[in-house]
C-alpha cells in the first residue's frame, strides 16, 4: 500500500507544481493535506469559490504555504479531481523516505531525541529508530530518484 500512497502523493505534487509554484511549495501543500486528511476519502469540489469542502481544503493548504500559491494549488487540485472523492494517504506512508531523511537530519544535526522525533511524527520510538536507519542508509547510499522533483532531492543528498 505504501507504494500506491507514494505514487498518489507524487502525482499530486507534480500536478500542482508549475512555473509560479515550486515543487517544494507543492510538496508542503500535499504533505499538509496528507497530515490533515490522511487515511480517509475526501470530496474535492469542482471550481467552487465557497462551500465547506473548498474552505477546508483552502485552510489546510494555507497553513502550509503562503500567498497566491494557495489558490493556484487548490485550483489545480479542483481541476484534476473536482467532483470526486479521492483517498488521501497518510503522511507517514506517502512521504516515508522524506520523513526518514528529516529524522536522520534532526537527530544528527539538531540533537533532537528519538522520543521527541517519535512524538513529532506521531509514531512509536521503534518506528522512529527504523526511519532513522533508513535515513542514514539513504544519506550514505541514495536510491534516487525517490522524490518527484530534483531541487529537493539534490538538497537532501548534499553534505
Amino acid at each position: 500500500m505504501a507504494k500506491a500512497d507514494s505514487a498518489l502523493a507524487e502525482d499530486l505534487i507534480l500536478s500542482c507544481a508549475s512555473e509560479t509554484v515550486t515543487s517544494e511549495t507543492a510538496q508542503k501543500a500535499v504533505r499538509a493535506l496528507c497530515r490533515y486528511y490522511g487515511g480517509q476519502m475526501v470530496y474535492i469540489p469542482a471550481k467552487k469559490e465557497s462551500g465547506v469542502s473548498a474552505e477546508n481544503l483552502r485552510r489546510v493548504i494555507a497553513d502550509a504555504v503562503n500567498g497566491e500559491a494557495v489558490e493556484k494549488i487548490l485550483g489545480k487540485i479542483m481541476a484534476l479531481y473536482g467532483n470526486m472523492q479521492i483517498y488521501i494517504p497518510m503522511e507517514r506512508m506517502a512521504f516515508r523516505k522524506t520523513i526518514a531523511l528529516e529524522i536522520y537530519a534532526r537527530y544528527m544535526n539538531d540533537g533532537s531525541s528519538m522520543n521527541d522525533l517519535a512524538r513529532k511524527y506521531g509514531i512509536s520510538f521503534t518506528q522512529a529508530y527504523k526511519l532513522w536507519k533508513e535515513g542514514r542508509h539513504e544519506k550514505l547510499k541514495p536510491s534516487m530518484p525517490y522524490l518527484p522533483f530534483l531541487e529537493l532531492a539534490e538538497s537532501n543528498n548534499a553534505g
